[in-house]
């Protein structure tokens, strides 16, 4: 490895960032670059394209039932026109 990170420190600086204690990071670098840019990513991530991926998990066409030929799927509102014509 390039640069060696105290991972103690670390963890001692994140658990007390959860309880509002704020302790000192370790002065590495590798180790602050690697943090602005989780942090860039969070602060652009609700305004990119990357937030419409989780999106494909939730569109209606995944979450429908594949059986049109077993069953009619008809609208309510077509429904009342069908029986509105007979």
């Amino acid at each position: 490895f390039v640069a060696h990170t105290d991972v103690v420190m670390v963890k001692e600086f994140f658990t007390g960032l959860m309880g509002f204690s704020f302790g000192t990071l370790p002065v590495d670098v590798p180790l602050i670059v690697h943090l602005l840019l989780v942090a860039v990513l969070m602060l652009l991530f609700p305004f990119s394209k990357l937030l419409h991926v989780p999106g494909l998990f939730f569109s209606p066409g995944r979450n429908q039932v594949d059986n049109p030929r077993e069953k009619r799927h008809l609208a309510p509102w077509a429904k009342a026109m069908e029986e509105q014509k007979n």
